[in-house]
């Protein structure tokens, strides 16, 4: 059995699916905002959430605007 260092939270390493493996060992948590705290307080880097299609599309646009038309955006009439 592991202890959550965020809650205390009593856990089974092969039940719990949020979890760090660190240089030297391991450590479990019972959920995912546990972990990000955890990881916040720590200082410890986590990757990025992917983007998804329609999100990298707008950025995608944003960016053509901008390219095209500076920092303003254009001007109808």
């Amino acid at each position: 059995m592991e202890k959550d260092p965020v809650c205390g939270m009593k856990l089974k390493e092969e039940e719990t699916e949020h979890k760090f493996h660190l240089a030297n060992k391991s450590v479990y948590f019972c959920s995912n905002q546990c972990k990000e705290k955890y990881a916040q307080n720590s200082g410890i880097k986590t990757p990025a959430k992917k983007k998804g299609v329609f999100a990298r599309f707008l950025e995608k646009l944003a960016k053509e605007n901008e390219q095209t038309y500076g920092g303003t955006p254009p001007k109808c009439h």
